[in-house]
Protein backbone atom coordinates (compact mmCIF):
# COMPACT_ATOMS: atom_id res chain seq x y z
CA UNK A 1 0.00 0.00 0.00
CA UNK A 2 1.74 2.96 -0.84
CA UNK A 3 -1.23 5.45 0.76
CA UNK A 4 -2.62 7.02 -2.31
CA UNK A 5 -6.51 6.94 -2.60
CA UNK A 6 -8.42 4.21 -4.71
CA UNK A 7 -9.13 5.19 -8.28
CA UNK A 8 -12.49 5.78 -8.01
CA UNK A 9 -12.32 8.30 -4.89
CA UNK A 10 -9.93 10.77 -7.36
CA UNK A 11 -12.03 10.56 -10.29
CA UNK A 12 -14.65 11.23 -8.08
CA UNK A 13 -12.45 14.68 -6.57
CA UNK A 14 -12.17 15.57 -10.18
CA UNK A 15 -15.70 15.48 -11.07
CA UNK A 16 -17.57 18.99 -10.55
CA UNK A 17 -20.49 18.80 -8.79
CA UNK A 18 -23.68 19.89 -11.04
CA UNK A 19 -24.87 23.32 -10.71
CA UNK A 20 -21.36 24.82 -8.66
CA UNK A 21 -20.72 28.63 -10.35
CA UNK A 22 -17.24 28.82 -11.97
CA UNK A 23 -16.79 31.77 -9.48
CA UNK A 24 -17.89 32.01 -6.08
CA UNK A 25 -18.27 35.79 -4.76
CA UNK A 26 -17.98 36.89 -1.23
CA UNK A 27 -20.39 38.78 0.18
CA UNK A 28 -18.01 42.14 -0.20
CA UNK A 29 -16.83 40.88 -2.81
CA UNK A 30 -17.44 44.47 -4.82
CA UNK A 31 -14.68 44.67 -7.88
CA UNK A 32 -15.24 43.09 -11.06
CA UNK A 33 -13.51 40.01 -10.88
CA UNK A 34 -13.84 37.85 -14.28
CA UNK A 35 -12.63 38.74 -17.70
CA UNK A 36 -16.50 39.19 -18.79
CA UNK A 37 -17.23 41.22 -15.70
CA UNK A 38 -13.90 43.73 -16.10
CA UNK A 39 -14.65 44.10 -19.91
CA UNK A 40 -18.33 45.51 -19.17
CA UNK A 41 -17.09 47.64 -16.37
CA UNK A 42 -14.88 49.60 -19.18
CA UNK A 43 -17.82 49.86 -21.03
CA UNK A 44 -19.69 51.16 -18.67
CA UNK A 45 -17.50 53.47 -16.43
CA UNK A 46 -17.09 56.25 -19.20
CA UNK A 47 -20.39 59.05 -20.09
CA UNK A 48 -21.71 57.58 -23.06
CA UNK A 49 -21.18 60.70 -25.56
CA UNK A 50 -22.25 58.95 -28.57
CA UNK A 51 -25.88 58.15 -27.67
CA UNK A 52 -26.48 61.44 -26.00
CA UNK A 53 -25.24 63.13 -28.74
CA UNK A 54 -27.45 61.29 -31.26
CA UNK A 55 -30.81 62.22 -29.46
CA UNK A 56 -29.53 65.91 -28.71
CA UNK A 57 -29.31 66.13 -32.79
CA UNK A 58 -32.33 64.66 -33.03
CA UNK A 59 -34.19 66.95 -30.55
CA UNK A 60 -32.40 70.19 -33.13
CA UNK A 61 -33.40 68.27 -36.01
CA UNK A 62 -36.89 68.09 -35.39
CA UNK A 63 -37.40 71.70 -33.75
CA UNK A 64 -35.89 72.66 -37.15
CA UNK A 65 -38.56 70.11 -38.76
CA UNK A 66 -41.36 71.46 -36.91
CA UNK A 67 -40.68 74.98 -37.20
CA UNK A 68 -39.18 75.56 -40.84
CA UNK A 69 -41.57 72.77 -42.79
CA UNK A 70 -44.25 71.39 -40.69
CA UNK A 71 -45.38 74.98 -39.55
CA UNK A 72 -45.84 76.02 -43.14
CA UNK A 73 -48.17 73.21 -44.20
CA UNK A 74 -51.60 74.01 -44.88
CA UNK A 75 -52.76 71.12 -43.18
CA UNK A 76 -53.27 70.63 -39.38
CA UNK A 77 -52.53 66.90 -39.36
CA UNK A 78 -49.16 67.39 -40.94
CA UNK A 79 -48.97 70.48 -38.92
CA UNK A 80 -49.05 68.09 -35.31
CA UNK A 81 -46.44 65.76 -36.78
CA UNK A 82 -44.03 68.61 -35.09
CA UNK A 83 -44.93 68.58 -31.36
CA UNK A 84 -45.06 64.67 -31.58
CA UNK A 85 -41.34 64.31 -33.07
CA UNK A 86 -40.24 67.05 -30.71
CA UNK A 87 -41.81 65.18 -27.53
CA UNK A 88 -40.26 61.72 -28.17
CA UNK A 89 -36.93 63.22 -28.94
CA UNK A 90 -36.58 65.69 -25.94
CA UNK A 91 -37.74 62.43 -23.43
CA UNK A 92 -35.30 60.17 -25.26
CA UNK A 93 -32.59 62.84 -24.23
CA UNK A 94 -33.62 63.57 -20.75
CA UNK A 95 -33.82 59.47 -20.01
CA UNK A 96 -30.98 58.97 -22.16
CA UNK A 97 -28.87 61.65 -20.62
CA UNK A 98 -29.24 59.69 -17.17
CA UNK A 99 -28.40 56.45 -18.14
CA UNK A 100 -25.84 57.41 -20.38
CA UNK A 101 -24.18 58.35 -16.97
CA UNK A 102 -21.53 56.24 -15.89
CA UNK A 103 -22.64 53.34 -13.98
CA UNK A 104 -19.45 51.12 -13.39
CA UNK A 105 -16.11 51.56 -11.51
CA UNK A 106 -13.16 49.19 -11.52
CA UNK A 107 -13.21 49.59 -7.55
CA UNK A 108 -16.55 49.15 -7.29
CA UNK A 109 -18.67 47.16 -9.69
CA UNK A 110 -22.39 47.13 -7.94
CA UNK A 111 -24.81 44.26 -8.30
CA UNK A 112 -27.39 42.83 -6.68
CA UNK A 113 -27.02 40.77 -3.48
CA UNK A 114 -27.78 37.11 -3.35
CA UNK A 115 -31.51 37.58 -2.30
CA UNK A 116 -32.02 39.50 -5.52
CA UNK A 117 -31.75 43.32 -6.18
CA UNK A 118 -33.07 45.83 -3.80
CA UNK A 119 -32.86 49.26 -5.29
CA UNK A 120 -35.81 49.99 -7.47
CA UNK A 121 -34.83 51.75 -10.98
CA UNK A 122 -38.66 52.84 -11.59
CA UNK A 123 -38.44 55.97 -9.36
CA UNK A 124 -36.43 57.63 -11.38
CA UNK A 125 -37.62 56.48 -14.42
CA UNK A 126 -41.09 57.50 -13.32
CA UNK A 127 -39.75 61.33 -12.36
CA UNK A 128 -37.63 61.69 -15.75
CA UNK A 129 -41.23 60.49 -17.35
CA UNK A 130 -42.96 62.94 -15.48
CA UNK A 131 -40.34 65.99 -16.33
CA UNK A 132 -40.44 65.07 -20.11
CA UNK A 133 -44.04 65.06 -20.06
CA UNK A 134 -44.33 68.87 -18.59
CA UNK A 135 -41.82 70.11 -20.64
CA UNK A 136 -41.53 68.84 -23.81
CA UNK A 137 -44.69 71.24 -24.58
CA UNK A 138 -43.01 73.73 -23.77
CA UNK A 139 -40.05 72.82 -26.04
CA UNK A 140 -42.68 72.25 -28.71
CA UNK A 141 -43.62 76.34 -28.29
CA UNK A 142 -40.96 78.12 -27.15
CA UNK A 143 -39.02 77.26 -30.48
CA UNK A 144 -42.23 77.56 -32.70
CA UNK A 145 -42.71 80.95 -32.13
CA UNK A 146 -45.55 83.04 -32.75
CA UNK A 147 -48.60 80.64 -33.20
CA UNK A 148 -50.58 81.62 -36.79
CA UNK A 149 -53.35 83.50 -35.91
CA UNK A 150 -56.02 80.96 -38.39
CA UNK A 151 -54.72 77.77 -36.35
CA UNK A 152 -57.81 76.53 -34.27
CA UNK A 153 -58.09 76.28 -30.58
CA UNK A 154 -58.31 72.47 -30.80
CA UNK A 155 -55.03 72.09 -33.28
CA UNK A 156 -53.59 74.23 -30.37
CA UNK A 157 -54.53 72.29 -27.84
CA UNK A 158 -53.61 68.93 -29.56
CA UNK A 159 -50.12 69.77 -29.43
CA UNK A 160 -49.92 70.26 -25.96
CA UNK A 161 -51.11 66.47 -24.83
CA UNK A 162 -49.21 65.10 -28.62
CA UNK A 163 -46.14 66.57 -27.36
CA UNK A 164 -46.94 65.26 -23.73
CA UNK A 165 -47.69 61.71 -24.86
CA UNK A 166 -44.87 61.42 -27.24
CA UNK A 167 -42.84 62.90 -24.11
CA UNK A 168 -43.51 59.99 -21.78
CA UNK A 169 -43.17 57.56 -24.89
CA UNK A 170 -39.32 59.20 -25.34
CA UNK A 171 -38.49 58.87 -22.31
CA UNK A 172 -38.90 55.35 -22.11
CA UNK A 173 -37.20 54.10 -25.17
CA UNK A 174 -33.86 54.17 -23.67
CA UNK A 175 -34.78 51.47 -21.58
CA UNK A 176 -35.54 49.34 -24.50
CA UNK A 177 -32.90 50.58 -26.46
CA UNK A 178 -30.08 51.35 -23.88
CA UNK A 179 -26.69 53.47 -23.79
CA UNK A 180 -24.06 51.47 -23.21
CA UNK A 181 -23.30 52.29 -20.02
CA UNK A 182 -27.08 51.45 -18.52
CA UNK A 183 -26.78 47.74 -20.95
CA UNK A 184 -23.54 46.88 -19.39
CA UNK A 185 -24.39 47.87 -16.24
CA UNK A 186 -27.81 45.70 -16.81
CA UNK A 187 -25.75 42.88 -17.85
CA UNK A 188 -23.07 42.74 -14.54
CA UNK A 189 -26.31 42.63 -12.43
CA UNK A 190 -27.63 39.36 -14.54
CA UNK A 191 -23.96 38.28 -14.38
CA UNK A 192 -23.40 38.27 -10.07
CA UNK A 193 -27.43 37.12 -9.27
CA UNK A 194 -27.24 33.99 -11.91
CA UNK A 195 -23.50 33.38 -10.06
CA UNK A 196 -24.28 34.07 -6.34
CA UNK A 197 -27.80 32.79 -6.58
CA UNK A 198 -27.36 30.05 -8.75
CA UNK A 199 -30.05 31.73 -11.00
CA UNK A 200 -33.03 34.01 -10.42
CA UNK A 201 -35.26 32.74 -7.73
CA UNK A 202 -38.15 34.65 -6.21
CA UNK A 203 -38.32 35.14 -2.23
CA UNK A 204 -40.88 36.59 0.32
CA UNK A 205 -40.05 37.86 4.27
CA UNK A 206 -41.87 39.90 6.70
CA UNK A 207 -41.43 42.75 8.81
CA UNK A 208 -42.86 43.25 12.40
Amino acid sequence: MDGSPPADVVEVRQAAPPGVPAYAYAATDYRPRQPREIALCEKASSFDWLYTATFAALVAGSEYLSIGVLKQSETPGVRLIGPGLVGFSWGGFLSGGYLSLPKCDPLWAEGPPPEGNVRATWPMAAAITLVAAATAPAMDYVFLGAVPVHWPVPERSARVFIAMGTGILGSLFPYVVSPKTWAAKKEIERIRLGEVAGGPFVSYGFAF
